[in-house]
């Protein structure tokens, strides 16, 4: 319940209550000063005795913590995308410090534990003489597969650890995401994550020669990539499926590759374009 505490001193706050005025014979001020520090938990009567102390409902400061810790990722998620694009490792293990710390402090927080793994990833992708333990792999493969509808959190995993796991389980998880396109199609940020996940199993299945997987999820791209206002994503898919040719045997598919590389300089993405030139010569000798 720690986690909360903050929250709490936020609400306290905005309602224009001193701690004094919250504090009780049950609950002195120090405590409550330590819980809003995140640094200890109340009980349960505690803790209701100073919502309402606060003139707030327990449906109500729920409300607001969920949206605060949609906040609080979305966060997250936009500094560990800019140290993995930098790859800063050091940027990423202070994030992992940081998540230990609220783990520390609430063994029960999930998302905490996912956000560790997730960023050991990240690192592993920066730095590729290291490798994710199969302990991490499978807690994460586990906790996907026991829940019914992938949310955007999920979405950022599976996309970030198709390297990590072999063709036949990625392509089960692409399955499961294919049955809810709809609902997925309705929310963008959701559609743009499934985009990026089929481009990414195409090319990974590309590469590790599994060319049937690598045809489904071509034909799975195409149906996503309707919108021509979305180019970055079609330029992408331009240059896999002239991969996904050449290594069929089509020579002409470099002509693709080579495009698709050309648009992204001339839009002056010259980082995607660096990063498949040197894809190309890797993998198209």
């Amino acid at each position: 319940m720690s986690q909360y505490g903050p929250i709490f001193k936020e609400c306290r706050l905005n309602r224009g209550f001193s701690l004094k005025q919250v504090a009780s014979k049950d609950l002195s001020i120090s405590q409550l000063s330590r819980f809003e520090r995140g640094e200890s938990d109340l009980s349960l009567t505690k803790f209701i005795k100073a919502l309402e102390a606060i003139q707030i409902s327990v449906e109500e400061f729920m409300d607001k913590a969920n949206g605060f810790k949609r906040i609080e990722q979305k966060k997250l998620m936009s500094q560990m995308a800019r140290f993995h694009y930098k790859k800063d490792i050091a940027g990423l293990e202070s994030l992992i410090h940081s998540e230990e710390d609220k783990l520390s402090r609430d063994f029960n927080n999930l998302q905490a534990k996912l956000n560790i793994i997730l960023f050991r990833g990240m690192i592993c992708q920066c730095d590729e003489s290291r490798t994710m333990s199969q302990e991490d792999l499978d807690y994460v493969a586990d906790y996907l597969f026991q829940k019914e509808v992938w949310e955007i959190s999920d979405l950022i995993l599976i996309g970030n650890f198709y390297t990590f796991y072999p063709t036949t389980l990625m392509s089960r998880m692409a399955r499961e995401i294919l049955k809810r396109v709809d609902y997925y199609a309705e929310i963008a940020t959701h559609r743009n994550l499934v985009e990026v996940i089929m481009l990414n199993l195409m090319e990974i299945s590309t590469e590790r020669g599994d060319l049937e997987e690598a045809e489904f999820f071509k034909k799975e791209a195409e149906k996503l990539l309707t919108n021509e206002r979305n180019a970055f994503h079609r330029i992408i898919f331009l240059y896999e499926k002239g991969f996904l040719n050449f290594k069929k045997g089509d020579a002409s598919g470099l002509d693709d590759m080579k495009n698709a590389i050309f648009c992204f300089e001339v839009m002056g993405s010259l980082h995607h374009a660096k990063h498949y030139q040197e894809h190309m010569n890797k993998f198209c000798r």
